[in-house]
């Protein structure tokens, strides 16, 4: 026959293992709400991010535009202000292009 303090123990090792098993259930709900609050604050934030940018350049796109047609309206022809108005972006590509191709010249 046991004794009653080896019954004692087993009960407490028991409850023992039982408030544990309570609180990682808890732990793992905490957790899983917790990611789910982050993953919601983070999806939220990224959008409006996402949307602030694509009204920037819808913005920047539209400015290019009015500054090109009020040139041409100025000097009289549209196609030499598309030229004026693409020439820095064409210039900022050549830039960019030998920037590169320098960057990746293997002989360095």
């Amino acid at each position: 026959m046991r004794s009653d303090r080896q019954v004692s123990t087993i009960r407490l090792v028991a409850e023992a293992v039982r408030l544990a098993s309570n609180l990682a259930v808890k732990e793992i709900t905490l957790f899983s709400s917790e990611v789910d609050r982050i993953a919601r604050v983070v999806s939220t934030w990224t959008l409006w991010g996402g949307l602030i940018v694509l009204l920037a350049c819808v913005s920047g796109f539209l400015l290019l535009m009015v500054l090109v047609k009020g040139l041409g309206a100025l000097i009289g022809s549209e196609a030499i202000a598309a030229v004026i108005g693409a020439a820095p972006f064409v210039l900022a590509a050549v830039l960019l292009t030998v920037w590169g191709l320098r960057k990746m010249d293997v002989r360095r």
